[in-house]
């Protein structure tokens, strides 16, 4: 009984006989009745080994069904034609009069290889097995070309945004000083390390005058790109005196504070950004410091009799427009150093044996990696504690792949020489002497 095969797809086939198109006809009738009983007959291409590896630039079709004689198995041509077939990732079936060590070594690699006795049966459902599977192959190898297209639009993509990136990591660091002030009685330093490209970090530290300098700290709230940008915007819109011709005003912390959130505001346009931050004033001749925060964590005064937090109680930058930040008064005194650091050190120190998740945890141990700083500063100096700092940094696990930026600023008081008191002693007469304001009120106009 005839059997019913409509709506089958068709398969195309190429024969491929030893003597030639007219031989693999009728060797093709061998296997064209089982063929029947598997699915509706296919569209032949017969022709000789030769002119099939001739045809390797054209579609065989599905599968190919090789008979080879002896005489084709001891030269170069059957072998030829397996490998062409195999980089083009069609299968066949490879018909010997007998197998043997020789001929399986024939086999693999998408072809089959099977002699006469096994039956018309059993060679026509490898073949019709192979060309079934071949549509699922060339899908594939379809999906695999676009992918592969797309993925080298994509990597073209990656390296332009790499570069972009790169470059705005150069940009973000042209707004960050060169070098710090090198003042009498006092040294600055600041360990700095984005988590990727760019940081929502941002630091500056100006020399206001001969006596006072101005240092500032700030933490963009989110990460990447946006917050990056957002810490060029507080580069920017820093003010920390005002010039008027020849004379100039040195700019209390809150003032300083205040500009910066009303000028915050006025750019938020349709996604608001906030920022906390800490500015302050030192006067170097005798280490007193006015120092006003925005919701960023409390400064740390660092010295041999202990630590102590200097708390402020300004909010965040950009969200109130009539928000108020309280200056606090302080002196540093000799040997101590002030700690302005940004909240990314409460997962820069995991504690040791966490896993992937708890390394992102905030926890205390910053703290303790502080008072080691402090305490280096104090017995190696500021660079050489600076140094084993970045090395107890890197020590942590997960610090290639850092949870957030981490900034930390040090504001170290050198020790008194005599000198240094010889000439606190006469602050007051020096003072009057340059036709300066009072060193006490460091808000007065001043003589450029």
């Amino acid at each position: 009984m005839a059997n019913s095969h409509h709506g089958k797809h068709v398969h195309t086939l190429t024969v491929v006989h030893g003597s030639g198109e007219t031989e693999a006809h009728r060797a093709w009738a061998f296997l064209a009745a089982a063929w029947d009983d598997l699915g509706p007959s296919p569209k032949l291409h017969c022709c000789s080994v030769a002119e099939a590896c001739e045809r390797l630039s054209e579609a065989l079709g599905s599968a190919v069904l090789i008979f080879a004689r002896p005489e084709d198995l001891s030269g170069n041509a059957v072998f030829s034609l397996l490998d062409h077939l195999w980089e083009q990732s069609l299968p066949a079936v490879l018909i010997v009069d007998e197998r043997n060590e020789n001929t399986e070594r024939l086999g693999g690699r998408g072809t089959i290889v099977m002699d006469r006795d096994c039956g018309a049966a059993s060679i026509a459902s490898a073949l019709f097995a192979l060309a079934e599977r071949q549509g699922f192959v060339r899908t594939v190898q379809t999906e695999l070309r676009i992918a592969s297209r797309f993925q080298g639009g994509l990597r073209g993509e990656m390296d332009k945004i790499h570069e972009e990136l790169q470059l705005a990591a150069s940009v973000q660091r042209e707004f960050l000083p060169d070098s710090l002030p090198q003042v009498d009685n006092v040294d600055f330093r600041v360990f700095f390390r984005p988590a990727g490209y760019v940081s929502g970090d941002i630091y500056d530290v100006q020399r206001l005058d001969e006596h006072h300098v101005g240092f500032f700290l700030a933490d963009a709230v989110g990460h990447g790109v946006p917050a990056a940008l957002m810490t060029m915007v507080l580069s920017r819109s820093l003010t920390t005196k005002i010039v008027t011709g020849d004379s100039y005003e040195i700019l209390e912390p809150t003032a300083v504070m205040q500009r910066l959130n009303c000028e915050m505001i006025q750019r938020h346009g349709d996604v608001p950004r906030f920022a906390t931050a800490v500015y302050g004033v030192i006067d170097t001749r005798d280490r007193s410091i006015r120092l006003a925060g925005a919701g960023h964590p409390p400064p740390l005064v660092m010295g041999p009799e202990g630590s102590r937090e200097i708390e402020t109680e300004g909010g965040l930058l950009g969200v109130f427009p009539e928000d108020d930040f309280p200056q606090v008064e302080f002196t540093l005194q000799a040997d101590e150093s002030l700690l302005i650091y940004s909240d990314g050190f409460e997962t820069a120190f995991p504690d040791p044996g966490s896993d992937e998740h708890e390394r992102k945890m905030p926890t205390k141990r910053y703290l303790g990696a502080f008072d080691e700083l402090a305490s280096d500063i104090r017995s190696e100096g500021p660079q050489a504690a600076m140094d084993r700092f970045s090395e107890l940094v890197d020590a942590q696990d997960g610090s290639l792949h850092q949870v957030d930026d981490i900034t930390v600023m040090t504001v170290y008081a050198t020790a008194d020489t005599a000198l240094d008191q010889l000439f606190r002693g006469v602050r007051g007469s020096d003072s009057s002497r340059s036709g300066a304001g009072s060193a006490s009120d460091p808000s007065r106009t001043r003589r450029a």
